[in-house]
């Protein structure tokens, strides 16, 4: 993971989240061949949580306000202390307000290019969608993510065997207790399974138009609910 392979702008989404993102900062900060190496002083003060040009904006999710944010913008145009790059590692990146992340949009399109960004959130939708198209999106594995297999391997075998509402109807009320990221991940899974059928079963073509805006939705403000409601609709 050498430094001039990585972008400058992560969002990192997903239950291990913290843990991805931390690789991504000690590969920033690493002075290794290899980035990042685990064993040179950038790496080991990233592992420690003492490198000086790593800095963790609201760790303790109270969200953070104009004032502090537009603080972390001055400090961005100050060089790194020690290390290639500057890492700003936001953890509730969705606590943040429209006009935080405003700033934030004009510093990661306008800024020094020694500034690296990762905007971690479990509720990525509630980011700006100027802010979501500038970043790579991450999703780092997690139990959800082998859950969600199972979930998409459940709900593509129904679609499959063309099931009857009344055989459909358990996994579907299943649905309504789980978030939408992880409905969107199950319903990833499917059309994954359904797109490699499509050789041998072109009908399927129709269902995965529909289930397309289903999974788009997935990163809005919509319930659990309306999801499953929406997806009995279109089988």
């Amino acid at each position: 993971m050498a430094n001039r392979q990585l972008s400058h702008a992560y969002l990192v989404v997903g239950e291990n989240r913290r843990q991805l993102a931390d690789t991504l900062a000690a590969a920033w900060v690493c002075t290794g061949d290899h980035p990042p190496c685990g064993t040179c002083s950038g790496c080991r003060k990233a592992r420690q949580g003492i490198h000086p040009d790593i800095f963790r904006a609201d760790p303790e999710g109270e969200g953070l306000k104009a004032e502090a944010v537009r603080a972390l913008r001055s400090d961005a145009y100050i060089r790194p202390n020690e290390a290639p790059k500057k890492v700003y590692l936001l953890e509730h990146s969705e606590l943040l307000s429209q006009t935080g992340q405003n700033i934030l949009l004009k510093l990661i399109e306008e800024g020094p290019e020694y500034a690296c960004f990762l905007f971690l959130s479990p509720n990525p939708e509630l980011l700006l969608d100027t802010i979501r198209s500038r970043c790579e999106t991450l999703r780092a594995p997690g139990p959800e993510t082998d859950r969600a297999s199972e979930g998409g391997e459940t709900l593509a075998e129904l679609i499959l065997t063309g099931a009857s509402p009344g055989q459909s109807l358990p996994f579907l009320i299943s649905l309504e207790k789980k978030d939408r990221e992880e409905i969107g991940l199950i319903l990833e899974a499917a059309v994954a399974r359904l797109t490699a059928q499509l050789p041998q079963r072109p009908d399927l073509l129709p269902v995965l138009d529909r289930l397309a805006p289903i999974r788009a939705a997935c990163e809005f403000n919509i319930s659990p609910g309306h999801l499953s409601g929406w997806l009995a609709a279109s089988l």
